[in-house]
């Protein structure tokens, strides 16, 4: 049911990409995205759809809903928050919430994360962060989870100069309660993000999500490399962009898959000005 889904919810994304290309394009503002994190407030809907190949126990597709949003709590400060909600069809966990490799292929909703920074209203170039980030376990099947509660230190760091916009964010979480009968989690999480605007709101992106195990017996890290080619515009007077990438886990541990190709869709709606 859910391969079903994932196959519907593809075709539905192509789709709406196709439609979305013809939008009014975001000439006129040279950079909307960067507009729109010098705003006080934003609420940002990021959806990464993966699919992953060449896993010794099957191949798995992921949905990843990503909620940004921001506000302020003091003059020169504000509260950025991200979640991650991801349903996967997989066999023994996803990239960010490791689960156990024994069971077969299993669908359904993995652990849920979270992290919020405070960061400078404006910070010129750089933009940093420091926070915490959270996992809770709400995952609907022991495959697809670790079965504990964690957290740890996070930060986020962004450059952007001209047409380049690099950025991370990084969590160390360890477990503290959950269940006993489940390996502890003591698991670094980065998300990096290079992007290179093009002409006519084209742009490079590079967005991999790196992860290291510290307990895992054997291989700790997976990191993939390549990237992909997405196009920003406008509707309804928002900014929106969408993207296709793959990659290539370049380290991995032997049961993680060897490729990742990703479909990625934006709108990001501001709500305060600056």
């Amino acid at each position: 049911m859910f391969m079903r889904g994932a196959r519907c919810l593809l075709v539905s994304t192509v789709c709406i990409v196709l439609l979305l290309a013809q939008a009014q394009p975001v000439a006129a503002q040279t950079n909307s995205a960067e507009r729109l994190r010098e705003a006080r407030g934003f609420f940002a809907l990021p959806l990464e759809l993966d699919f992953d190949s060449g896993a010794e126990n099957g191949n798995a597709n992921i949905l990843r809903i990503m909620p940004v949003y921001t506000f302020p709590v003091f003059e020169q400060w504000k509260l950025v928050n991200l979640s991650i909600f991801s349903m996967a069809d997989a066999p023994g966990g996803t990239p960010a919430f490791p689960g156990d490799s024994s069971f077969g292929q299993t669908a359904g909703v993995s652990d849920l994360l979270h992290a919020s920074f405070v960061t400078p209203t404006r910070s010129g170039d750089f933009i940093w962060g420091i926070g915490a980030i959270f996992a809770f376990p709400t995952a609907t099947d022991e495959s697809l989870g670790s079965g504990k509660w964690a957290a740890g230190p996070a930060f986020r760091l962004t450059y952007r100069k001209g047409p380049w916009n690099l950025g991370v964010v990084a969590g160390q979480r360890w477990s503290f309660a959950g269940s006993d009968n489940r390996a502890d989690v003591n698991q670094l999480m980065i998300r990096g993000a290079v992007r290179r605007q093009l002409p006519n709101d084209w742009f490079f992106v590079y967005a991999p999500l790196i992860t290291a195990n510290w307990d895992s017996p054997g291989e700790k890290w997976l990191v993939p490399v390549g990237g992909g080619i997405g196009r920003s515009f406008k509707l309804n007077e928002h900014p929106w962009a969408w993207s296709v990438q793959a990659y290539y886990n370049a380290i991995k541990p032997d049961p993680a898959p060897d490729w990742v190709v990703r479909l990625s869709i934006i709108a990001a709606i501001p709500f305060g000005e600056d």
